[in-house]
């Protein structure tokens, strides 16, 4: 079969750095060093609940917190499997000599945070008062972390780094805007070292005041079994559809993929179970694993936790969260109603077939069993938006709540024993945030240090010809190429430093600037060459990565547009009248079934596909209702009206012959 070789090259626990830390938790737990990075994990959990409620001063806090990630990561991930490891992997010198390397960097790791925590509080306001030890220490930190996020992420984010520091370095040997004064080693160091833009800047704050405790509640909730519980009452839902288990995998990964904000994690999770049940119905493979990609990527956009998504943008934009929430509320629900409309359209004129009832759950059943989970759920939301308690607080009322309630569980299906285990899982699932903060800190030094982000973007915008919509697709397309490879978390940082700031030159809103950024970072997952998501769905299915990774770009179109529409119309981030409100969603609803409908080749055509000019049409149409104009809207309606009519009277007649 011409499609079976590639996915011999998928291992879907290489595509996550959180998944091959949850492989390396479990292969060290009867190892000295895998048990001593274990205690370091737990101790880690433990350190930022304290942390709660007694912040620490700014450098240490957020040094202790690189010190642990640091610490868990380089004995769990060693460097004998990262360093000719097909060679050497297999000698006992070999991985003795990089062992004591591990060590080594470890305790240069404490040693270094020790030395900035020590700068920063002898430090006055001029940053040029820095003394040789806050050089040296920028120096140490910058290798441990270019070397961390090698092992955890892979070689695309520490060669940004390294990018950005050779651009400082050579600045003021570069001709025109590109230009600038130059900065020396020592300089750079101090300012990685001991400087609130450096390593130590913004993303370490977010990643240690906020995003862990969320990674915490993930690791937590996943213990409990949440899971099983939100793909059953999905399934419930939606099993009497001919789309259901399409249609289930697109609500059931939605759910959990806000939470834990990984999008390949939340492929291999909820799609171990989605995708053999979509391909048990007749869905193709590479469909079935598309809608698990496109499902599990949206679930960073979905509030109320969009993974780190929300915590960052709060910290960028200075904008409160729960203005960031409401914001990405329709948005988000647009982009899952797409692919709705694509799982939909896919089941009417694809060999799908229902599923039997006793396959389906009674919903009434699974509340029953299940509802003590929604209780869970709830306190976090309460916590955060009702309450309105500080992110972090929120992220441990849900962790607290977890065991709390579960003790109310007849089933027992999370115990006081477990919490320990979750505390570690939470240190592991850590790294790649953590390493992906650290080294993208570098980047946001350097553009912050440089100019080069307003340069940059004033480039972009000429080259636009400060035309707000090539802007826009210039940035997407800037995003979609950073993402390539990198966690979201990562993408969006450097995205959000360099590409943000323009659009904002452009009149657009910072939150709006941010959300669009975002969005993209978020599709890089299931745009090809590189779409992680996708490939690690096509690993599941038995299915080429890349016909998957077109499929999923189809599935999850409308995600596409959607950010263009709320740039031209802030009423899609409920920004304006309700009367105006009603008609802009209204309108991208209809579009968003147009869109996606077209793309699968049905439009009211029962269990057949349209022919390619109607497809064609059906698409235009959609578009037309998202455009910011009254007139297209018009148009797109009548002609969806039109064709809709066309169709159902083509299908009665087929129907008279037959």
């Amino acid at each position: 079969m011409p499609n079976s070789k590639p996915e011999k090259d998928i291992d879907i626990n290489q595509l996550d750095s959180d998944l091959a830390a949850a492989q390396k938790l479990e292969q060290g737990k009867n190892t000295i060093i895998g048990r001593i990075a274990m205690a370091f994990a737990f101790a880690m959990s433990l350190f930022h609940i304290l942390t709660v409620f007694r912040q620490l001063d700014v450098i240490p806090q957020r040094g202790v917190h690189v010190a642990f990630a640091f610490t868990i990561l380089f004995l769990s991930m060693p460097l004998y499997e990262h360093v000719f490891k097909d060679k050497y992997a297999g000698n006992p010198t070999f991985r003795l000599v990089c062992r004591v390397v591990d060590i080594l960097l470890v305790l240069a790791t404490w040693a270094s945070v020790y030395m900035c925590s020590y700068e920063y509080d002898h430090l006055s306001d001029n940053l040029g008062r820095a003394g040789i030890w806050a050089a040296v220490a920028g120096g140490i930190l910058l290798v441990l972390t270019l070397e961390a996020a090698r092992r955890c992420l892979g070689y695309i984010m520490p060669a940004l780094g390294l990018i950005f520091i050779v651009y400082a370095l050579v600045g003021e040997y570069l001709p025109g805007q590109l230009g600038h004064k130059g900065y020396s080693f020592s300089e750079i160091f101090k300012y990685l070292a001991v400087d609130l833009d450096g390593i130590f800047g913004t993303t370490i704050s977010v990643s240690a005041s906020t995003i862990f405790m969320f990674v915490m509640f993930g690791a937590f909730l996943e213990a409990s079994g949440c899971s099983t519980f939100i793909n059953d009452l999905a399934l419930s839902v939606t099993g009497k559809l001919r789309c259901g288990p399409a249609l289930a995998a697109v609500v059931a990964s939605a759910l959990m993929g806000c939470i834990n904000g990984s999008a390949v994690a939340n492929v291999v999770g909820t799609g171990t179970f989605t995708i053999p049940l979509m391909k048990s119905r007749g869905y193709k493979p590479d469909f079935a694993a598309g809608v698990e990609a496109v499902a599990s990527t949206g679930g960073q956009i979905l509030p109320p936790v969009m993974g780190a998504g929300a915590f960052l943008m709060v910290a960028f934009t200075g904008e409160p969260y729960t203005a960031v929430v409401v914001a990405a509320a329709i948005p988000a629900v647009l982009y899952f109603l797409g692919a709705a409309f694509a799982v939909f359209a896919q089941g009417e004129v694809g060999n799908v077939e229902l599923l039997p009832p006793e396959q389906i759950p009674r919903t009434r059943a699974v509340l029953k069993d299940g509802w003590i989970y929604l209780v869970i759920i709830g306190a976090l939301v309460y916590a955060l938006l009702v309450a309105q308690y500080s992110p972090a607080l929120s992220g441990l009322i849900g962790c607290a709540a977890v065991p709390l309630v579960m003790l109310f569980d007849k089933k027992k299906r999370y115990t006081l024993k477990q919490i320990p285990s979750s505390m570690v899982k939470a240190g592991y699932g850590a790294l790649s945030i953590v390493a992906g903060c650290a080294c993208a800190g570098i980047v946001v030094a350097m553009v912050s240090r440089t100019g080069i982000g307003i340069v940059f973007g004033d480039m972009m915008i000429n080259a636009a010809g400060r035309q707000t919509f090539l802007s826009l697709l210039f940035t997407a397309i800037a995003c979609i190429i950073l993402g390539m490879g990198l966690p979201t978390t990562s993408s969006y940082i450097i995205a959000a430093s360099i590409l943000a700031p323009a659009l904002a030159k452009l009149g657009i809103p910072i939150l709006t600037a941010h959300l669009f950024v975002f969005y993209f970072a978020c599709l890089s997952a299931i745009t090809p060459p590189v779409a992680l998501a996708a490939y690690a769905g096509a690993g599941i299915a038995k299915c080429d990565p890349m016909t998957t990774a077109v499929h999923a770009c189809r599935i999850g179109f409308a995600g596409f547009i959607v950010p263009f529409v709320f740039c031209y119309n802030s009423a899609l981030m409920l920004d304006g009248s309700i009367l105006e409100i009603v008609k802009v969603c209204g309108t991208a609803i209809v579009g968003c079934a147009g869109l996606s409908c077209g793309l699968q080749g049905w439009f009211f055509s029962k269990q057949r596909k349209i022919s390619v000019q109607s497809r064609v049409f059906v698409i235009a149409m959609g578009f037309c209702m998202m455009m910011p104009s009254d007139l297209f809207s018009i148009i797109g309606i009548a002609g969806l009206a039109a064709m809709a009519s066309f169709e159902i009277s083509r299908t009665k007649k087929l129907n008279a012959v037959a």
